[in-house]
This record gives structure tokens, C-alpha cells and sequence, in this order.
């Protein structure tokens, strides 16, 4: 028997429509209204604390940095709130963590070294420094090449052909340029440097806070079971010694009883009579 053949008719067509397309999963997540607030205010109070406390040992030529500018170099908060929206990170870490920043951050800033180091930024002349720099050239030089074919007269002796051959050649050159003297940072830069120091110190201790931690539970641990192993033994030897005390009674009830035994009277007993 022959299989029927499928056939779709006009009118089944007519009431057709497109499947309604799923976007609510495909939807960016949506920034918390309140935490845009809190990185908007944050870079506010951080810049101050730039435009107040380093700002004024600029050098005149340095451009000044702009609110955009000052987050885009050291907050980041664009990036912030995109982790923390995708649930990356954790909201209040990340707060907490920048308001101790900020605090930390102006408590430096009048700290004798970093004001000394500031000022002497300011009053920085650049002198010239002079540096050899390694470089290669090339240089075409004649050569002969015994084994080459394409010239006149080349199985003459000497045998081949003169041609020219590319070389390259070290050679050094020296550059000068303008610089502040080795060991002076800019007030930006020393700015970058302390809030790097803030997190990797900060990372650095919630680690070992981290591992002193599981160190301690660790031991506490291994009390508590070497605890349950030695009141384990201490039962074991108590009942040892209880059933060792029961053995030395029975022994001493034993040979009481015999030595009572041993002191009644014998008697006998013919016809009735006790002898």
C-alpha cells in the first residue's frame, strides 16, 4: 500500500500568526536606582578629595582631570554597577570597601611623607636624560656566491657570480629627552599608587584573615576529635579498672567464704545422733 500524500489546503493558512517572541529573559538587567545614586555621589566626594588634597601640586603644563576623567582613571563606576547589577560582586562589600577608601584615603593625605612628597613634585624642574638605544639597519653589501648560475662567464674561475646581500647591523644611537629627576611622581601618580596600595593591602589581609581563620577551625576541629578520642580511652581504662576492682572482690569474697568454712565445727551424725 502506498503512502498517502500530505497536502496543506488555503484555508488552513489564513488564521496563522507569528509566535510572540520571549524577551523578558534577554532583558540587560536593570541598575538599582539607589546604588547608581550611591557610585554617582561617591565619585563626587572622591574627586573633592583630589581637587582638595593633590590637585593644587599639579605642574602647570599637566592637564587637569575632570570629573569623567577622574572616575574613568580610578573608580571605575560604570564597571562597578554593571558587576554588581550581573551579581558579580556584592553591593555592600563594594560600598563599604569605598567609603573606607575615602576615609582612608583623606587620612593619608595629610601625612607629613605624602604632603613632602607632593611639594617636592611641584617644585620638580625636568633636567635632560640621555639614553643609548640598541638599533638595527639594514646594508646591502657585494659578496660572491659560488653556487649561483645566473651571470655571463660564471664557470669561469672563480666560479658564480658577484651579487649583493642584505645585512643587518646593530648600531647604537643616543636619545635625549626631558624628564623629571629619577624617584619624582606626579600628584596623580601618587594618588594611583595609595589606593592601589589600600586594595592590595586589603586583599591581602582578608586573606590571611581567611587562612588564620580555617587554621583555628581546623584546630579546633582536631580537639574536638582528638577530645572524643581521649574521653573514649579514659572510659575503656575506667572500665578496665572497674572490671579489674570486680576480679580482685570476687577473689577476696571467694577466699573469705573458704576461710569461714574452715573454722565451723564438724559434725557427724550416727543413728540419728550428732557426734
Amino acid at each position: 500500500m502506498k503512502e498517502a500524500i500530505a497536502t496543506v489546503v488555503a484555508n488552513e493558512l489564513a488564521d496563522a500568526e507569528e509566535p510572540e517572541t520571549e524577551t523578558s529573559g534577554n532583558k540587560e538587567p536593570v541598575a538599582d536606582a539607589a546604588k547608581q545614586k550611591f557610585y554617582a555621589d561617591f565619585v563626587k566626594r572622591y574627586y573633592a578629595l583630589f581637587r582638595a588634597k593633590f590637585e593644587p601640586f599639579r605642574q602647570r603644563e599637566e592637564k587637569t582631570l575632570t570629573t569623567d576623567g577622574f572616575d574613568d582613571n580610578f573608580v571605575q563606576s560604570g564597571l562597578r554597577l554593571e558587576a554588581v547589577t550581573a551579581s558579580e560582586i556584592d553591593f555592600e562589600k563594594d560600598k563599604a570597601d569605598l567609603e573606607t577608601l575615602l576615609s582612608t584615603m583623606t587620612s593619608a593625605a595629610t601625612e607629613p611623607k605624602v604632603v613632602e612628597r607632593l611639594a617636592r613634585y611641584k617644585g620638580a624642574k625636568k633636567v635632560a636624560v640621555q639614553r643609548q638605544i640598541r638599533r638595527i639597519r639594514t646594508e646591502y653589501r657585494r659578496g660572491w656566491n659560488s653556487s649561483s648560475t645566473s651571470c655571463d662567464g660564471w664557470y669561469y674561475s672563480p666560479i658564480g657570480c658577484a651579487e649583493q646581500r642584505a645585512v643587518e647591523v646593530p648600531y647604537t644611537v643616543t636619545s635625549s629627552t626631558m624628564e623629571f629627576p629619577k624617584g619624582t611622581q606626579s600628584h596623580s601618580q601618587i594618588f594611583r599608587a595609595m589606593q592601589d596600595r589600600y586594595f592590595n593591602l586589603l586583599e591581602q589581609r582578608r586573606s590571611n584573615n581567611l587562612a588564620t581563620a580555617d587554621t583555628r577551625r581546623a584546630t579546633i576541629e582536631e580537639g574536638n576529635v582528638q577530645g572524643a578520642l581521649d574521653l573514649g580511652t579514659a572510659l575503656r581504662i575506667f572500665g578496665a579498672f572497674l572490671a579489674l576492682m570486680f576480679f580482685f572482690l570476687f577473689i577476696a569474697i571467694e577466699r573469705h567464704q573458704r576461710r569461714f568454712a574452715s573454722t565451723l565445727p564438724l559434725t557427724r551424725v550416727e543413728d540419728g545422733i550428732a557426734v
